[in-house]
């Protein structure tokens, strides 16, 4: 819920500076026409890059305490290369494949600070990539590796990518990553990941995952 609140404001910052660049646009009399024209284009400019950040923001799902947001499953299609199912309670079941022995997989975290933290604003996440890996190095270095990207953005504009460049100058928010550790995959192996504010933990959900944990230990 907190998310949407800050994504509203951003809306409503976006839609005031809509409608004061189509009014200025559209005013009749003005006597610097070009000054005109240029104000109206900045303004809407700037409406369309508010849109495209609430939008962003909107995309992240608020974290109140360590709470499960996916569970990921595991079904073996030949050696080394796995199929791999994640379901989210809100976005269904997506399925995968992974080549390698270990998985792995992370989220993008937007941490605010100062007032907006004081405000009571915690963090939020969004599913970054899930990824395999060789144990041997030779073969990580050689094979192809599987990398994908969980939450593409549709509109082309990554407000997290944009906070991590920016981060000098912006004191109010963090663009971070959280990541599970390297684990296992086994035929069979079904694995509930949980984030807190810290990042994200994986434990094993059956019998099958946590022999192949143990042994990976």
């Amino acid at each position: 819920m907190q998310h949407e609140w800050i994504s509203g404001a951003i809306t409503l910052i976006g839609v005031i500076f809509l409608f004061v660049g189509a009014l200025t646009l559209l005013r009749k009399n003005w006597f610097m026409s070009w000054l005109r024209g240029t104000f109206g284009l900045f303004f809407l400019v700037v409406a369309c890059f508010f849109g495209l950040l609430a939008f962003n923001v909107f995309s992240y799902q608020h974290v109140i305490q360590e709470e499960p947001i996916a569970i990921v499953s595991f079904e073996k299609e030949g050696d080394q290369n796995f199929s791999v199912i994640i379901e989210e309670p809100e976005d269904g079941d997506t399925r995968f494949m992974l080549s390698g022995d270990l998985w792995q997989i992370d989220v993008r975290l937007l941490k605010w600070k100062g007032f907006i933290s004081a405000l009571g604003f915690g963090p939020g996440y969004k599913l970054g990539r899930l990824q395999g890996r060789y144990i041997s190095l030779e073969q990580e270095r050689s094979s192809k590796r599987t990398v994908y990207d969980l939450k593409p953005d549709e509109l082309g504009f990554d407000v997290w990518e944009s906070i991590q460049k920016q981060a000098s100058w912006l004191p109010f928010v963090d663009a971070v990553y959280g990541s599970a550790t390297f684990l296992p995959m086994t035929d069979g192996a079904i694995y509930q990941i949980s984030i807190a504010a810290t990042g994200l933990v994986a434990r094993p959900l059956n019998d099958r995952a946590d022999v192949a944990v143990k042994g990976w230990n």
